[in-house]
C-alpha cells in the first residue's frame, strides 16, 4: 500500500491482450490502468503512477518526465533493453528499474527473436521481397532473384548469449559452419568457433548481430569492421541500430560489397524517415526492415508481461 492506504496505481503500456495478464497478477491491491503506447497517452498516466510496466518501448522517458512522476517508484519492463529510459535519473531519484536482461531462467525458452532474425535472414538470402513484390506486379522471372544456397556458407554470430545460441542451432540444422564473437559467452554449442571481431567480419558469408546495447557495443560495427566484409555479405542485425555504423552499411550497400541488409532496428526508431538505411531502402530492393517485432509474439509477450508484473507485486508487498 501507498500513503493512506491507497492502491499503487500501475500503468501498463504494451499490447492491449496482454493487459489481462496484469489484471490478473495485479488484482489485489492494486489499481491497473491500460495506456496506449503514444506519449499523449502514456505520459499523463506516468506522471501520476506508482509503477509503470512498460511492454512497448515506444515512448522515451526522459529526465523531465521522470522528474515529474513524483509518485514513481518501479519501471518494470518486459523488455531485455530501456535504452528509451533515463536510467540516471531514475537513479537520482532512487527509483528502480528491472528489466529482463540477465533473466536467463525465463528467457532461454523464448525464441521469438531468433526466429525473426533466421527469417530476415532467409529473406535476404532467397530475395523474398523483391520477388513477392515481382509476382504481385504480374511478372514471372525466376532469373532477376538468384539464391544463396546456405549449406556450406558461414555465419558470424556478434554475441552467443540466448539468441546467438539459437541462431548457432538453425545454423547447423542449415548445414553451415559457426563462428563467433562474444568475449563474455557463457558456453556455445559445441559446433561454433570463437574468434575475434576481424576474422568473423573476414570470413562469414552472414554476419548477424546478437548483443545488448551498452557503452561498450554502441558503434562495435563500424566503419573498420564494415570494410573488411566478404563481397557478397548478408547482415542482419536485431539488436539495436545504435551497434552499428549505418552510414557505412549503406556505403558498402552502394558498393556492392554487402549483398543485403536485413534489420528489425534503426536508429532513432520510431521516428526513422531521417534514418540513411530506411532512406536507401525507399529506392532499393535488396533491404529488409522490420519495425522492431522479434520479440513480438502474443504468447511470448505474455510470459514476459507476467514476469514484470509479478516483479511489481513483489517489490510493492516486500
Amino acid at each position: 500500500m501507498t500513503d493512506a492506504g491507497r492502491r499503487p496505481l500501475v500503468v501498463y503500456s504494451g499490447p492491449a491482450p496482454s493487459f489481462a495478464v496484469v489484471q490478473r497478477v495485479l488484482a489485489e491491491g492494486f489499481e491497473t490502468r491500460l495506456v496506449d503506447p503514444t506519449p499523449q497517452s502514456v505520459l499523463p498516466a506516468f506522471h501520476a503512477c506508482d509503477a509503470f510496466l512498460d511492454a512497448s518501448m515506444k515512448v522515451e522517458l526522459g529526465a523531465d518526465d521522470i522528474g515529474k512522476a513524483t509518485r514513481l517508484r518501479l519501471i518494470s519492463t518486459a523488455t531485455t533493453g530501456a535504452t528509451h529510459i533515463d536510467a540516471d535519473a531514475l537513479a537520482a531519484r532512487g527509483v528502480e528499474l528491472m528489466t529482463l536482461k540477465g533473466q536467463t531462467a525465463l528467457l532461454g525458452g523464448l525464441t521469438p527473436a531468433a526466429e525473426h532474425s533466421w527469417a530476415l535472414l532467409m529473406a535476404c538470402a532467397r530475395k523474398l521481397p523483391s520477388a513477392v513484390s515481382s509476382v504481385a506486379a504480374g511478372d514471372w522471372d525466376r532469373v532477376r532473384f538468384p539464391g544463396m544456397m546456405l549449406k556450406g556458407r558461414t555465419i558470424g554470430l556478434v554475441g552467443m548469449g540466448r539468441i546467438g545460441g539459437w541462431m548457432a542451432r538453425y545454423a547447423d540444422a542449415f548445414g553451415m559452419n559457426v563462428l563467433y564473437h562474444d568475449p563474455h559467452a557463457d558456453g556455445a554449442p559445441v559446433h561454433a568457433t570463437a574468434v575475434d571481431l576481424d576474422t568473423l567480419a573476414s570470413r562469414a558469408d552472414v554476419i548477424s548481430v546478437h548483443v545488448h546495447a551498452t557503452p561498450d557495443t554502441r558503434g562495435m560495427i563500424d566503419r573498420r569492421v564494415v570494410s573488411r566484409f566478404k563481397p557478397g555479405a548478408i547482415f542482419i542485425n536485431t539488436s539495436r541500430g545504435e551497434i552499428t555504423d549505418e552510414v557505412a552499411l549503406v556505403d558498402a550497400l552502394d558498393q556492392g560489397v554487402l549483398a543485403a541488409v536485413g534489420v528489425d532496428v534503426l536508429t532513432g526508431e520510431p521516428e526513422i524517415r531521417d534514418n540513411v538505411l530506411w532512406q536507401y531502402a525507399q529506392h532499393h530492393d535488396n533491404v529488409v526492415i522490420t519495425p522492431h517485432i522479434g520479440g513480438f509474439c502474443p504468447d511470448a509477450v505474455d510470459i514476459v508481461t507476467e514476469f514484470a508484473a509479478q516483479r511489481i507485486a513483489e517489490f510493492f508487498r516486500a
